[in-house]
C-alpha cells in the first residue's frame, strides 16, 4: 500500500501575514486511511486542507517551501484541474461552495466539470443520494437549507465525483447528532471503497473508531502524531490535557417539562408558514410549509437555556422570531408581562447569527462593541473597555474585528450584547468549528450574561457546552417544542 499524501517541509506564509501559518509540516498518509488534524482553532490546520486541495497557492497568495503530492501529483504545480481529479473537499463553511440554486444540480456540480458522460453523472448522484440519506433534500432550493443540510449537501457532492482522496474541513461543526451519526456511517463507506481522508476536526467521538492517525497541530506546527489505537486509549481528562474535546459522544441532558408561568419572557400561538421555495427549472409548488408551530412557550432571566434539534426542525426561525426578523407572523411575545411588538424586539433581543462575522461592521473591536452601547450613553467607550475586559478580549482592542479568529468574534459579539443592555441574548451555534478552551471561554461569557439577569437563548448542537453552561433545554421538533408545547426544563446543572 502506498502513499495517497506525501508533505515534506512544508512552510506557507499568507501575504501581508507577520509570521507563517504552517511551519515545515512534514506528514505520510498511506491509501485508504483515516488522518484527523486536531489542535487548536487557528493552528493551522485549514491552511494544510488547503494546500492538500490545490487552493493553495492557486488562490490563496503567499510565500510557499516544501512540497506536497498526492498520489504523483504535485499539487502545488497541478493545474486547479488536474488536482479536482484527485482531490474532494468540503470546506469549513459549505455555503462558500456552492455554484448552483438547487440540490440536484449542486449534487451535479462537479461531475459535470470533470466532463463525465450525462448517465455516469445521474448514477454518480444517485449513489451519493442513497449513501449519505439526501433523498429529503432534494429537489430543493439550497437557500431555503439550514446549516446543517448544507453541509450534508456539500459531503454528498464531493462524494459523487468519487475522488480518491477526501479533505474535510470541520464537516461535524453544523450537525445534529442524527447527522453526525449519518457522517460516521458515510466516512466508513469511504473507507470501505479505499478512499483516503484527512478530516480536520474538533469533534473527535464519532472518529474514534475509525482513525488511523492523529496529528496535533499547535501554532502551524505538528507537534505530536498518535496513532489509532493510542487514540482510542486516551480517556477525557487525557484528551483536555491535550486541549482537546471529549474523545468519547457526550449525552445531552436529560430534559422534563415544567411550568412556564412565572418565565419572564413568553411566546403564545406562534404560526410560521413560508412559501415554498421555487426550483429552477422545475414546476413551482403553490402552499406554504409550517417552520415554528408554538402554543405556548416560556424562557426564564437569568438562566441559559439551550435549544437542540435535527437540522431543519425550526431552531433559527425561533431566533427570527424573537428578534424581530423576516416577515412579521402570527403570535405573541410578551416580556415581564408585556406585549413586545414586532418593532420593538430589535431594541429588546441582541441576536447573534451564525456566522458572525456578517454583523460586525467596524474597524476595530472597540468600536463595535461602543456601536452596540444603547443611544445616549455617557461614557461608551469605557462600557465598551469594560465588556471586552469580561470576555478577555481588551489586548485586542484595536484590532479589525475580521482578523481575530472565530472564537474571538464570537466572544466579541458576546461583549457587544454586554454593552447592549438588551435584556434578551440569543445565539445560533457560537461554537460551531471552536477547541476545547474557546468553547469553555463562550460558556464563562454567556454565564456571565445570564449573571446579569437576561434570558440567554444559545441553539447548539455541542453537547459538552450544553454539559459546561446551560440551566435548561428546549428541543424543536418539526417546529414544534417536544413532548408538550410547554416549557422544558433544567439540566440538573
Amino acid at each position: 500500500m502506498g502513499d495517497a499524501l506525501r508533505i515534506e517541509n512544508l512552510t506557507f506564509t499568507y501575504a501581508g501575514a507577520d509570521a507563517p501559518s504552517l511551519r515545515d509540516v512534514s506528514l505520510r498518509v498511506a491509501s485508504g486511511q483515516l488522518v484527523v488534524l486536531a489542535g487548536a482553532s487557528g493552528c493551522g490546520k485549514t491552511t494544510l486542507t488547503r494546500v492538500i486541495s490545490g487552493l493553495i497557492p492557486a488562490f490563496f497568495e503567499g510565500e510557499l517551501t516544501g512540497s506536497a503530492t498526492v498520489g504523483a501529483l504535485n499539487v502545488i504545480e497541478a493545474e486547479s484541474w488536474d488536482t479536482a481529479r484527485q482531490v474532494g473537499t468540503v470546506f469549513q463553511n459549505p455555503r462558500t461552495q456552492f455554484f448552483t440554486t438547487d440540490t440536484a444540480s449542486e449534487l451535479a456540480f462537479g461531475c459535470e466539470n470533470l466532463g463525465l458522460p450525462p448517465d455516469e453523472t445521474r448514477r454518480r448522484v444517485a449513489d451519493a443520494v442513497a449513501a449519505h440519506n439526501l433523498a429529503g433534500l432534494m429537489d430543493r432550493s439550497v437557500f431555503a437549507l439550514s446549516g446543517g443540510e448544507k453541509q450534508r449537501l456539500a459531503c454528498g457532492a464531493v462524494a459523487a465525483m468519487e475522488t480518491p482522496v477526501l479533505v474535510l474541513d470541520e464537516p461535524s461543526a453544523n450537525l445534529d447528532a442524527r447527522s453526525v451519526g449519518e457522517l460516521h456511517a458515510a466516512i466508513a463507506h469511504w473507507l470501505a471503497l479505499g478512499r483516503t481522508l484527512i478530516v480536520a476536526e474538533h469533534r473527535l467521538s464519532y472518529l474514534r473508531e475509525l482513525v488511523d492517525a492523529v496529528f496535533i497541530m499547535e501554532d502551524g506546527r505538528i507537534i505530536s502524531r498518535l496513532t489509532g489505537d493510542q487514540f482510542r486509549s486516551l480517556d477525557k481528562p487525557a484528551c483536555n490535557e491535550m486541549g482537546l474535546r471529549s474523545p468519547v459522544p457526550v449525552p445531552l441532558p436529560k430534559q422534563r417539562t415544567g411550568d412556564a408561568a412565572s418565565a419572564e419572557l413568553e411566546l403564545s400561538d406562534v404560526l410560521v408558514r413560508r412559501r415554498r421555495p421555487a426550483v429552477p427549472g422545475r414546476p413551482l409548488v403553490k402552499g406554504r410549509v409550517t417552520t415554528l408551530d408554538i402554543e405556548r412557550c416560556g424562557f426564564n432571566a437569568g438562566a441559559v437555556t439551550a435549544v437542540v434539534g435535527q437540522n431543519g426542525a425550526g431552531k433559527t426561525t425561533l431566533a427570527n422570531v424573537l428578534a424581530g426578523l423576516g416577515p412579521r407572523q402570527r403570535g405573541v411575545m410578551t416580556l415581564e408581562g408585556v406585549p413586545i411588538s414586532w418593532r420593538q424586539r430589535w431594541s429588546r433581543c441582541y441576536l447573534v447569527q451564525q456566522d458572525v462575522s456578517h454583523q460586525l461592521f467596524t474597524e476595530s473591536a472597540e468600536r463595535e462593541v461602543m456601536l452596540a452601547c444603547p443611544h445616549g450613553t455617557v461614557d461608551p467607550q469605557a462600557m465598551a473597555a469594560e465588556a471586552l475586559a469580561q470576555v478577555n478580549l481588551t489586548a485586542f482592542s484595536t484590532r479589525h474585528p475580521l482578523s481575530l479568529s472565530a472564537g474571538q468574534r464570537q466572544r466579541l459579539a458576546i461583549a457587544c450584547a454586554l454593552a447592549s443592555g438588551r435584556p434578551v441574548a440569543v445565539f445560533d451555534e457560537p461554537t460551531s468549528g471552536l477547541d476545547l478552551h474557546q468553547m469553555q471561554a463562550i460558556a464563562v461569557a454567556l454565564r456571565r450574561l445570564a449573571d446579569q439577569g437576561r434570558v440567554v437563548l444559545v441553539i447548539t448542537h455541542d453537547a459538552e457546552l450544553i454539559t459546561a453552561v446551560a440551566d435548561e433545554v428546549v428541543e424543536l421538533v418539526h417546529g414544534r417544542v417536544a413532548g408538550t408545547n410547554a416549557h422544558l426544563v433544567k439540566t440538573g446543572r
